[in-house]
């Protein structure tokens, strides 16, 4: 099917209104719903029709619209009523009388099927035009924003993308391209495109489309427009994108000196040449706030949930004078590429703000460049990419360097175990390092005492959060450091420890002195909470069912799985602690799908991993082992209704198992008939989150379209499994 690109907004589009949403709008962002009301009136229609259960989601919107005070009723016009109803006189009065209309989120192709079968607006779309033409609301979340534009975006990530080009097979990984209803001549519209990681498809969409501008809206997000004036209002904001300098190559997958904006809530902007006026609130960075001199060192996955937005406020608060850029990358293990994502800012030409408010900072980042482009990945290419993941400060690791996992705090298990991992710590002395504990000194006297009690010597550090700084200054304390045999890192909160450490964005001068003593041999052991912190990636927050369901979200406000940058001394993989109380095992393997890692190590409760060799030889130990996630030969889709990965293969390793991750050679010492109870108790975790797409089978029922979960468990040996994962992440966007 042939693309067009833009035509050049008519003199009717000055008067047009608009309320483009980003998704997943929420019933309390009484903001968004209050501009659409002073827009429409007050008076406006639902219509359903992208949804899968428009009946149940038309229900839900009108109940939301007529709380925030709207006069609503819904169109139930969907793809298969859609012959007759796009022809009934009375909806198309319906449309006439209230003059505005509100589209939900699902699938924007429903969307089209129903209103424009066969490319030809029906009767009811032009009732449509002509309303808003004649000064009516146009307002539309998710699908219902996506399909604004002409041409429109059907699906595929930026993964595919990138990875994949452009595709006509929706069977195929890729971009997906098709015509849209054309209401919004500005530009290319796009939507959750900070919370999936959409800017690269925006991007490679722009330059098979010859589409010179695009809009990205995020979630809970809306770019409300009144004629040749806009603002963006809600929980994030909006990027903008112009290739009209730009040099764009598809075949080869190279796209050069993209003009990037984001503009925040409070800021608005004019039509159609998109000037922006920051809000009052924004100034420009203080020498006092810069928090970042140089690059990032952890591997975010370039595509993954808010890694383009944070690659940005790292460079908004960065010194200008060292560091004005930064690149993120990912690799695709089937094609031996490597894709990556390169942020600038452009001297005397860009403009970065930022606003403190009551819920943090806000930022502005104006006339930014932005450069994507696909690369063979050599040997090279993998190993310097792997040396900057990981924190050794381009040190090589001794061969005794060690790194212990403990899946729970050894204060509080038997004292057989107990003995265990005194005896793989060894004799001391040990460091003790408690700042991810909210009391610090109580928890590092414990530990001290705990090892006391072993006949181990041990001393508090005294490194917190709080006095980082001075320790810093403190040249005795870094060499103590740096010359310790053990260092001790204590459980608690991992958002914490990771803050003491990165302090203020930087790599703290006492996380060179741990490096540098893991290097020369040193053992470094977490325990609990500070597990997840050793990654490269660290999951900081959410439970299994909402990783699986909402995907990653921002930060633990919302539900769902929240991921930052943690300490990188582990390489490997993604880690978690507590797998078995914690019921942990869907949130690591979402967050290893969601970040593209090729591995998750999953500590059980009262239990050790021994990580050699940057994490990839590890040894299990204490009562249960450890559980492995590999994603390796997985594919992983993140569509407009949901998200699915397939062929996930989680493995158990009961203690005194081995295996090492490059050459893939395993040891087995453990109890089968032991290990195998473990992994079903893990696995039957998984089962109770959703639907056993298996079980359903055999009792030859069909699962609801309702149940967010839906998986299938294939058992390769009493240790092993293959996991199918379907995850509804279709909200009903009122």
């Amino acid at each position: 099917m042939p693309l067009r690109s833009f035509a050049k907004p008519s003199k009717k589009a000055a008067n047009l209104k608009y309320a483009i949403i980003g998704g997943r709008l929420e019933d309390d962002n009484r903001r968004v719903y209050r501009e659409m009301r002073r827009l429409c009136g007050g008076r406006i229609l639902i219509f359903p029709t992208a949804s899968s259960e428009p009946v149940e989601v038309g229900e839900e919107t009108l109940e939301v619209f007529q709380s925030h005070g709207f006069q609503a009723e819904v169109m139930m016009v969907t793809e298969d009523n859609g012959p007759m109803t796009v022809h009934d006189p009375a909806l198309i009065a319906k449309v006439e009388e209230y003059g505005s209309v509100y589209f939900t989120g699902g699938d924007q192709s429903k969307l089209l099927a129903a209103l424009k079968p066969g490319g030809i607006d029906s009767p009811l779309l032009k009732a449509i035009r002509k309303a808003h033409s004649e000064g009516g609301l146009l307002a539309g979340s998710s699908a219902g924003a996506a399909m604004m534009s002409d041409p429109m975006i059907v699906g595929g990530t930026s993964y595919e993308a990138m990875f994949h080009g452009y595709t006509d097979n929706e069977e195929e990984p890729g971009l997906l391209l098709g015509r849209g209803m054309g209401f919004f001549p500005h530009g290319l519209v796009d939507q959750h495109v900070i919370k999936r990681g959409r800017l690269a498809r925006m991007v490679v969409a722009m330059a098979h489309a010859k589409v010179k501008r695009a809009f990205g809206v995020d979630e809970n997000t809306a770019m409300v427009i009144d004629g040749q004036r806009g603002q963006v209002v809600g929980e994030y904001g909006v990027f903008f994108l112009d290739t009209r300098d730009a040099k764009l190559d598809p075949e080869s997958k190279v796209y050069d000196d993209v003009k990037l904006s984001y503009v925040d809530d409070g800021d608005s902007f004019t039509l159609p040449g998109f000037v922006v006026q920051p809000s009052e609130a924004k100034r420009r960075v203080r020498k006092t706030e810069i928090a970042y001199r140089a690059p990032a060192r952890s591997q975010r996955n370039a595509f993954g949930a808010y890694a383009i937005y944070d690659l940005i406020a790292r460079i908004v608060l960065g010194d200008q004078t060292t560091y004005a850029s930064d690149t993120l990358s990912v690799i695709d293990p089937k094609t031996k590429a490597m894709a990556s994502a390169t942020i600038r800012r452009k001297k005397g030409v860009s403009r970065c703000l930022i606003a403190d408010l009551d819920d943090g900072i806000r930022m502005t980042a104006l006339n930014l460049r932005l450069w994507l482009d696909l690369k063979p990945a050599t040997d090279e290419l993998m190993e310097s990419r792997e040396k900057r993941g990981i924190r050794t400060f381009g040190m090589d690791l001794n061969e005794r360097s060690r790194i212990i996992l403990l899946g729970s705090s050894p204060l509080y298990t038997e004292k057989r175990d107990q003995q265990e991992i005194i005896s793989l710590i060894g004799q001391g002395p040990v460091g003790i390092f408690a700042a991810a504990s909210a009391e610090a000194r109580r928890t590092a006297q414990d530990h001290v005492d705990f090892f006391r009690d072993h006949g181990v010597e041990a001393v508090d550090l005294g490194i917190t959060i709080d006095n980082v700084d001075y320790a810093e200054k403190n040249p005795s304390l870094l060499h103590q450091i740096e010359d310790s045999k053990a260092l001790f890192l204590c459980g608690g909160n991992q958002i914490r420890l990771v803050e003491t450490l990165l302090h203020r964005g930087e790599e703290s001068a006492v996380l060179r002195s741990i490096a540098r003593a893991y290097a020369n041999g040193a053992t470094i052991v977490a325990s609990s909470g500070a597990v997840s912190a050793l990654s490269r990636l660290m999951i900081a927050g959410g439970s299994s069912y909402e990783a699986m369901r909402y995907g990653v979200a921002s930060d633990l406000g919302h539900e769902g799985l929240v991921i930052q940058e943690g300490v990188g001394l582990l390489a490997a993989g993604v880690a978690d602690q507590n797998i078995i109380s914690g019921r942990r095992l869907g949130r690591l393997i979402i967050a290893c799908a969601e970040e593209n890692e090729p591995f998750g190590i999953g500590v059980c409760d009262e239990s050790a991993v021994i990580a050699q060799k940057s994490g990839y030889e590890l040894t299990a130990s204490g009562r249960y082992g450890f559980v492995l996630v590999d994603t390796r030969a997985s594919a992983f889709h993140n569509g407009q209704d949901g998200f699915v990965a397939k062929d996930v293969r989680i493995q158990m390793f009961g203690p005194g198992d081995k295996v090492n991750l490059t050459s893939e050679h395993v040891e087995r010492l453990s109890s089968e008939r032991a290990s195998a109870e473990v992994f079903d108790r893990l696995l039957d975790q998984i089962r109770r989150e959703g639907i056993d797409l298996g079980h359903m089978e055999k009792m030859g029922a069909e699962p609801s379209k309702r149940h967010a979960i839906r998986m299938r468990l294939n058992r390769d040996t009493p240790l092993s499994a293959t996991l199918d994962l379907e995850c509804s992440r279709e909200e009903h966007d009122a």
